[in-house]
């Protein structure tokens, strides 16, 4: 059937399929857009799984390192932890020619390394959380990782200090290898090195891990 409008001959049935042909284009970039919006949408949900997967992997070895570096800084070295320590010191030939002061300070720090070598696992597991920690929360987690970790090597270093510093010269020196050893209540005026690293990095890794198990908590609630 044909018309005309102002001359011009009008071919409805060639129109209707023109119109059937754009409707099913229009079909088509809905369903496209669709698919690409669900795709979208699935990555989405699927990073936010992961960050908040690796958020739980971190805050967990974050607070087992917090938990190790307190053990380690025990207040009391128990009888237990220092008779292991002598049997292992007397192993070696040069025990016998140390002073009887420098053979205590020689087991006490021992009982130290001890403790520090059962904590290797929290220690690799710190390590281990680095490369998704930079990768999906950035550069501040990694270090606040990192910084936390090293604790453990400050520590230690203190330990080796403590066994020549028998005389004690250096009286602010001493302080800060008991400051580090221990975990005391600083004396007003004092703070510790060891104790103040340890709660700045938990603060920080709490601020940027918590929110991502809070929105996939609350993403959850919302899909149930």
């Amino acid at each position: 059937m044909t018309n005309t409008v102002c001359g011009a001959v009008i071919d409805w049935a060639a129109t209707g399929s023109m119109l059937q042909g754009l409707g099913t284009i229009a079909g088509v970039s809905a369903v496209v857009w669709g698919t690409l919006k669900a795709t979208g949408t699935w990555k989405a949900q699927k990073l936010a799984e992961r960050r908040s997967d690796n958020a739980e992997r971190i805050l967990t070895a974050v607070y087992k390192g917090r938990r190790a570096i307190k053990y380690i800084r025990g207040v009391m070295v128990w009888a237990h932890e220092l008779s292991a320590a002598e049997a292992k010191l007397k192993e070696n030939p040069d025990w016998e020619r140390a002073t009887e002061a420098r053979q205590k300070r020689l087991v006490t720090a021992q009982a130290y390394y001890d403790r520090l070598n059962r904590t290797k696992d929290e220690r690799l597991a710190l390590d281990e959380c680095l490369p998704m920690a930079r990768a999906l929360f950035g550069e501040e987690l990694e270090a606040a990782i990192e910084k936390l970790n090293h604790q453990f090597w400050i520590v230690q270093t203190y330990v080796d200090a403590y066994i020549d510093d028998e005389n004690g010269n250096d009286a602010e020196f001493t302080k800060k290898i008991r400051r580090a050893m221990s975990e005391v209540e600083p004396r007003a005026g004092e703070t510790s090195e060891v104790s103040e690293a340890v709660k700045e990095t938990v603060t920080i890794v709490e601020r940027i891990c918590v929110p991502a198990l809070q929105l996939e908590g609350a993403e959850m609630a919302a899909s149930a």
